[in-house]
């Protein structure tokens, strides 16, 4: 059984405003709003906010009809975290209009997990509504 830790008020403070840069689409977003929150989290939790969140913004960016407003990196299995500069989330998620979507992807950020300095990623198949509840995906 997959544990899922309930999110702290800084955690969905963080996760409200990339709903904000997701919706705009813009880099300058994520900059300006986001950084402060990022730098208030847990380096592990940075780390994972930073990359999910460059992800979505990658995914809106570069794959045309995307509208990604959320990036769930644990959902089928649990992320790798290597050399604590680096993860890897096989069993990701992402929703775009409404649907969510499989993802896999490997992010590497600098020390502090401010910075994306690499990211590959791969889109999947639309995840079937039967599943949702079972992967606490939601609307």
């Amino acid at each position: 059984m997959m544990m899922r830790s309930v999110l702290s008020p800084r955690v969905f403070i963080s996760m409200a405003s990339l709903g904000l840069a997701l919706q705009y689409g813009h880099a300058h977003a994520y900059e300006t709003s986001l950084r402060p929150q990022f730098e208030r989290l847990e380096p592990d939790t940075r780390l994972e906010e930073v990359c999910d969140t460059e992800v979505a913004l990658r995914l809106n960016r570069e794959q045309r009809g995307l509208a990604v407003d959320k990036v769930v990196s644990y959902t089928f299995r649990q992320v790798i975290q290597e050399r604590n500069n680096k993860i890897v989330a096989n069993g990701a998620a992402f929703r775009s209009r409404g649907k969510w979507f499989h993802l896999k992807f490997e992010c590497q950020t600098g020390p502090k997990h401010m910075d994306v300095h690499m990211l590959t990623y791969t889109a999947g198949a639309e995840i079937p509504r039967s599943q949702w509840a079972r992967h606490y995906l939601y609307d």
